[in-house]
Parts: C-alpha cells; structure tokens; sequence
C-alpha cells in the first residue's frame, strides 16, 4: 500500500495523468479494498474465517476488485470539483477525460457505468453458490453497502456531517421494531 502511495505522491509531484488502467491498478490498492475486509474477517472468529477464506482473500477475488472500483471511482466523482481547488493526484475523471479526450461530464458517465458493473459482480458473488460461509460474503456486501452511502450525497469521507441526518436515525431517532 505504501508502495502505490509513493506512485500517486510522485504522479502529483510530477503532473502525470497516468492511463486508465495504470490509474485503476494503483488506486485498487490506495482504496483500502483488500486491507479494510481482511481487518473485518479477522473479528469473526476462526469459526467462520478459516484459512481456505483467507487464502480466497489473498488471491484478490472478483468481488473484492468490485468493491475496490466502487470506493474509489465513488470518491473520484464525488469529489472532483474540490481535488481540483488544491494539488491533487489525477483521478479517474481525469484519467478517462485525457486518455479518451471526453468531457468531464461524459467521463464521470462512463464511470457511472463501470460502478453499475462492479455492483452487478458483487451481485453475482452474492447469489452464487459458493464454499465460503455466508456471513463472510455478507460481511463485503456490507462494506460495499456502507460506502455506497458514505458517497451517495457526496464525500462524507472527507464531511462527516453529510451522515449527520443516517447516524441520527440509526441512533437518535431508531425506527421502532
């Protein structure tokens, strides 16, 4: 991770917009895909995580590649008019827009499209038969939930207080069961 954060700091330092695909390997890595599940498998007791689930981890699985598209192509939409206010490592509308001479707008469509198809794969993954415990499938589902809304009305990552009025309803105002 280190490594392809050295990639995207000297990308910046250097004005490079690197290629669609040189961007989407790097930013794979940079958007915590494959790092963030493996913490949350590991606090599910080796009862459901076994090695044969760690082993499908570490071989970088089409689920996981789909969720790694969706946090970060999310975030690059999302966040794009505000990288632009400050030096910031190109992001994939800037990619696609120099690579395939497009529009911001027609850029940040195609990226639409490629998330549309991420979640389609998680999709797949989810209704498939698989050896896995469920609860671990579930578990990256959730994940891939949890930042489809911490984007759906722009970068809550970076503005906490765009979930003000989710947390408030998970915790101050809960739906009565």
């Amino acid at each position: 991770m280190c490594r392809s954060f050295l990639v995207e700091a000297r990308w910046r330092t250097e004005g490079y917009v690197p290629t669609v695909e040189e961007y989407k390997t790097d930013a794979y890595i940079t958007s915590s895909s494959l790092i963030v599940p493996t913490y949350a498998f590991l606090g599910m007791g080796t009862e459901i995580v076994t090695r044969d689930a760690l082993k499908w981890l570490t071989n970088e699985p089409k689920m996981l590649r789909a969720i790694g598209a969706i946090t970060r192509l999310h975030n690059d939409i999302v966040s794009y008019e505000m990288e632009r206010k400050r030096e910031h490592v190109a992001s994939a509308v800037d990619c696609y827009m120099k690579e395939h001479a497009k529009s911001q707008e027609e850029a940040t469509e195609i990226i639409w499209k490629e998330i549309s198809k991420a979640w389609k794969d998680i999709t797949e993954m989810h209704q498939k038969p698989t050896p896995l415990p469920a609860a671990l499938i579930e578990r990256l589902l959730n994940y891939a939930r949890f930042y489809h809304v911490l984007y759906e009305q722009g970068d809550a990552y970076t503005h906490p207080q765009l979930m003000k009025a989710q947390v408030a309803s998970l915790f101050v105002n809960p739906v009565p069961l």
